[in-house]
């Protein structure tokens, strides 16, 4: 999925929000808003929006000269959601259907990111999720495709989110199960420290997308990752940047669920900004 015209002042917003949580001090921010508009005003727009944001967020790291200007949130966000998953595991388990409950509570998990114009609401979005209609649903679809299969490839997406990623995978009962981080800090996507911090490392096999991208990017990603993605029985894939990265790439039993975070991906899949989406992907 190329870059659209439409995602640039979203970008620029984007920025504007990581200069409110402080994350960029005031004496550098001028410097690095025209380093980005410099960058914007020249970059070829073929690439997709996650790559672009990976030459973004790079500049923004070095700039600080800091890694991981983001770990405090990320941080705040993986404890804040921790605290609450005994509560949310008591609504999966005394739900009817704790798959569909556990799926919902993932997706609406999915609300929490700083790299988005999606202004989000965690706790709002959560209890939406429980009786939320979903503008596409295929769920069922998704269901029958895990009780038939071996492995799943489950690709994450942001901390904090990564908490209820982890309480749908123990509804899931697949004998093999990989989950997918980021190969080194970039946004609040996660990386192996928020696997083992959440315990996702306890019920899943840990791998990395091979790069840094704030979503996982077919073009750039690690032959490992691709290995893994073309041999499983089933893909989720969580959050935008994920299905930026990899909408165009086929798989037989891929599905993407996520919140949908702007106009431009609600046109392109059928939804409007806000919507809870479990979308079939491309098939073979």
């Amino acid at each position: 999925m190329k870059t659209q015209f439409e995602c640039i002042p979203c970008i620029i917003n984007s920025y504007l929000r990581l200069v409110e949580t402080n994350v960029i001090p005031e004496a550098k921010q001028e410097v690095i808003l025209r380093q980005l508009l410099q960058y914007l005003s020249s970059v070829d727009y073929l690439q997709s929006p996650p790559m672009l944001g990976r030459t973004l967020q790079r500049m923004i790291r070095e700039s600080l000269q800091d890694s991981d200007p983001y770990r405090q949130l990320k941080l705040d966000y993986n404890n804040m959601m921790l605290e609450l998953y005994s509560s949310f595991r008591e609504i999966v388990e005394s739900s009817e259907d704790p798959f569909d409950t556990a799926m919902r509570l993932a997706i609406a998990g999915n609300v929490i990111d700083f790299g988005a114009k999606y202004q989000f609401d965690i706790m709002d979005s959560i209890n939406r999720a429980k009786e939320h209609e979903l503008a596409i649903d295929d769920s069922r679809k998704l269901r029958h495709d895990l009780k038939n299969a071996h492995t799943l490839l489950y690709i994450g997406d942001n901390c904090g989110e990564i908490v209820l990623d982890k309480l749908f995978l123990e509804t899931v009962e697949v004998a093999q199960k990989y989950f997918v981080v980021r190969e080194s800090p970039v946004i609040n996507d996660i990386t192996l420290h928020d696997a083992k911090m959440t315990g996702m490392d306890k019920i899943a096999t840990i791998l990395t997308t091979g790069d840094n991208s704030p979503g996982a990017v077919w073009e750039s990603a690690s032959q490992d990752f691709r290995d893994h993605f073309n041999n499983a029985d089933v893909i989720i894939s969580k959050g935008q940047g994920n299905l930026e990265g990899l909408i165009d790439v086929p798989h037989e039993h891929i599905y993407f669920l996520l919140v949908t975070k702007c106009d431009l991906i609600g046109e392109k899949i059928g939804t409007r900004k806000g919507d809870f989406v479990v979308k079939q992907g491309k098939v073979l």
